[in-house]
């Protein structure tokens, strides 16, 4: 039989706008590195900061993103790996099941939204359910349609160019890439199978989350970035 090529799996992170978010990658990737030496990570950030830094001279890519407060829509259609997961950069490995992470069969894969930890969940017209900060898929050109899609049209819902039809309140709504993942998941790209995470908690555990929402050790820790005030010279923003 010819020799089939290995299917790759790998992560991507990916940092813009504010320098801390690009420290705060690098701390993800040794903290994934920890558990799972032998990970291929892409890094999307911007080209100032990835040139002449040493510290991405072993991954598997790195790659320039926009200048964009949701960057990592762009780059989803753009990894180099058959099967991928998607972190946050403020996420932190803590357990090395975070190898399990592709053992999916699903073209997507996510962790539930837990409506207490969030600032709006349920809305006129429908409810978010999928987490966007951690998330992994496959490597089809039906995904990567509707990763660019999720990009496209969350761009269009930021500038009014783009609205669902009942769905309200718009001002509270319209920053969301939730939403935009909310209604093409439900839309235009149901025919998707999309699954979540056993004890999905465990792979997104948000700081905010009640400590019985999963039954095994937490594997993804998730918290919030603190800005500097005033914002950090080497940022974009």
């Amino acid at each position: 039989m010819p020799n089939q090529k290995k299917k790759l799996n790998g992560f991507i992170i990916v940092a813009s706008q504010f320098y801390e978010y690009y420290e705060a990658a690098h701390m993800l990737i040794d903290s994934l590195l920890d558990y799972m030496p032998e990970a291929n990570i892409a890094l999307f950030a911007h080209d100032q900061w990835t040139k002449n830094d040493s510290r991405c001279d072993d991954l598997y890519m790195v790659d320039d993103c926009p200048n964009h407060v949701r960057a990592k829509l762009y780059c989803l259609s753009k990894t180099p790996f058959d099967k991928t997961v998607y972190l946050d950069a403020d996420t932190y490995v803590q357990h090395e099941d975070v190898s399990k992470m592709f053992d999916f069969d699903s073209d997507l894969v996510f962790t539930n939204i837990r409506p207490y930890a969030g600032k709006i969940a349920k809305f006129v017209g429908g409810e978010m359910v999928l987490h966007g900060g951690v998330f992994g898929y496959k490597s089809t050109p039906r995904v990567f349609q509707f990763m660019d899609d999720w990009w496209n049209y969350y761009n269009k819902q930021r500038t009014n160019e783009w609205w669902p039809e009942g769905v309200q309140p718009k001002s509270q709504l319209i920053s969301w890439d939730q939403l935009t993942l909310w209604w093409l998941t439900e839309n235009t790209y149901s025919d998707l199978d999309i699954s979540i995470y056993e004890d999905d908690a465990r792979w997104n555990f948000v700081y905010v989350y009640k400590e019985d929402e999963c039954k095994g050790p937490i594997v993804i820790w998730h918290y919030t970035l603190p800005l500097k005030k005033p914002a950090d010279a080497r940022s974009l923003n």
